[in-house]
């Protein structure tokens, strides 16, 4: 009965789950930094859903033990969790911001001057 409240979690463990396989599974047609940070921020995404999958399916055997047991974990808890989504939203912007090399420019931002037509 307990396990009934990761359920909500679930979604998220999903989406994380079916990001990675999507970016796994198109790596070629990214950029190959691009796709790394990707899979860092989805895998660091999927850590804190599983910490909070974690304290939700816990919560009731914590909250039975005694009070300062509690307050730690929740504290605990609140902190990696927090971690691992600021680190892994972070990361899923790197990601789509993040380009391969820029492409090669001469020495002028514009065209190069031509010599003037000369009959």
């Amino acid at each position: 009965m307990y396990f009934f409240t990761a359920v909500y979690s679930l979604p998220m463990l999903i989406a994380c789950v079916v990001g990675l396989v999507l970016v796994r599974t198109r790596a070629r047609a990214l950029p190959p930094r691009s796709a790394r940070l990707a899979t860092l921020g989805l895998s660091a995404l999927l850590a804190s859903t599983a910490v909070s999958m974690a304290w939700q399916v816990s919560l009731p055997f914590l909250v039975r033990s005694d009070m300062s047991l509690y307050t730690t974990v929740a504290g605990v808890e609140w902190l990696v969790s927090a971690a691992f989504s600021v680190a892994g939203l972070g990361l899923l912007i790197a990601a789509v911001l993040a380009r391969s090399a820029p492409p090669a420019a001469g020495p002028y931002p514009y065209p190069a001057p031509q010599p003037p037509f000369i009959q």
